[in-house]
């Protein structure tokens, strides 16, 4: 394939999940080879909706989804499947390769050579670091033979990041792939990204993140439910868009003036009654037709929308007491080769009482979601 060849084009495309409530109307763009695009648009608008096109995962209601052939696509999952916690982290990222087969993401592979060093430089991707946090861990037996489910919550979404880019795939599609990674971690996926020699569509609303390596943007607008292409860098395709949206600020601005200029003659004509009747009716005709000349302006895309959170107004007394809490000890079997863990007790006295703040610190992967969840 040709620098310039177009791997993937959107034709006409409409989606929609319930009767007369669209996401996608005519949907049309193309992606080159080795392009690094990004999706934009309001949360909910249809992004993660054309990455399940593309993949086939969904199918278009009109319109067609065109992909090169034979070309090779990998995704990063939201969530590791409960039989898949019980395997190793060998078995685990093989299981993405057959996995990828059977979705019609890629022919075939037969068997696959030399995975442990393709595993130990996508671990360093997405930073993720062995059983005693130390860099050389990555390198050593104990981390490819450990259980998937002795990772937290946190290293899981990044072992699914990596299952992805352990792949290879001529289109990498990354959905959100910073919001597990710490500083250093997207620090390494931003350097992979940027020498990757093959095409990345990624949704994120990290600007710098993306600014980093994308040469085009995907719009998507909630209101007209189409996707605008545009070509630069994140940062200048934001500004193109603020220009426009502010243009489209002004031109409603003009039209709500002359709309209520028309609404406030058409009724002093009505009110003389007779003739002026027929240019009450004038006036009121053209500023319905102002109405529909007004430009649905967009809005800012926010990752987190306004949010409450309940509570209990007269409650006393204290508001959170652990115990104790249990850890777990990952051991590895040399002769096995297979890794096992054991949950150990700990006890504890620790009290939050109204209106305390109380830290939780440590490093990455060391459970604090995990803790969190469970409370």
């Amino acid at each position: 394939m040709s620098r310039d060849e177009v791997i993937l084009r959107f034709e006409d495309v409409g989606f929609e999940y319930e009767s007369s409530k669209p996401i996608l109307e005519e949907v049309s763009f193309s992606v080159r080879k080795n392009s690094k695009i990004t999706v934009m648009g309001q949360n909910g608008g249809g992004k993660s909706t054309i990455f399940k096109l593309i993949t086939k995962e969904l199918k278009p209601e009109s319109g067609s989804v065109f992909l090169s052939q034979g070309l090779t696509i990998a995704i990063a999952r939201q969530v590791i499947p409960r039989d898949e916690l019980t395997l190793t982290v060998r078995d685990f990222f093989l299981k993405a390769f057959e996995d990828s087969v059977k979705a019609g993401l890629r022919k075939n592979i037969g068997k696959i050579h030399d995975i442990d060093p393709k595993i130990d430089v996508v671990l360093g991707v997405v930073n993720l670091k062995g059983p005693h946090g130390k860099p050389q861990d990555l390198r050593h037996e104990k981390m490819h033979s450990r259980l998937v489910k002795s990772f937290s919550g946190g290293q899981q979404a990044r072992l699914l990041l990596a299952s992805a880019l352990i792949q290879n795939p001529d289109l990498l599609l990354l959905d959100e792939p910073t919001n597990n990674l710490d500083k250093g971690g997207i620090e390494h996926l931003t350097e992979f990204l940027k020498v990757y020699t093959k095409t990345v569509i990624v949704i994120s609303h990290d600007s710098n993140f993306l600014n980093a390596f994308t040469d085009g943007v995907l719009y998507l607008d909630v209101f007209t439910k189409k996707v605008e292409q545009y070509v630069g860098n994140y940062f200048d395709v934001v500004k193109q868009i603020a220009v426009r949206v502010e243009k489209e600020n002004r031109k409603n601005a003009q039209l709500e003036k002359q709309i209520q200029e028309n609404k406030d003659k058409a009724n002093f004509f009505a009110n003389k009654g007779g003739q002026m009747r027929l240019v009450a009716r004038r006036m009121r005709d053209k500023a319905e037709e102002l109405e529909e000349s007004k430009v649905d302006t967009r809005r800012e895309d926010k990752t987190i929308r306004p949010f409450i959170i309940p509570f209990q107004k007269d409650h006393v007394g204290n508001i959170l007491t652990i115990t104790s809490f249990s850890t777990l000890n990952f051991k590895t079997h040399p002769s096995k080769k297979v890794g096992t863990s054991k949950s150990i007790v700990r006890k504890v006295n620790i009290v939050v009482r109204k209106n305390q703040h109380l830290l939780l610190r440590g490093p990455n992967g060391i459970g604090k979601s995990t803790l969190l969840e469970s409370t």
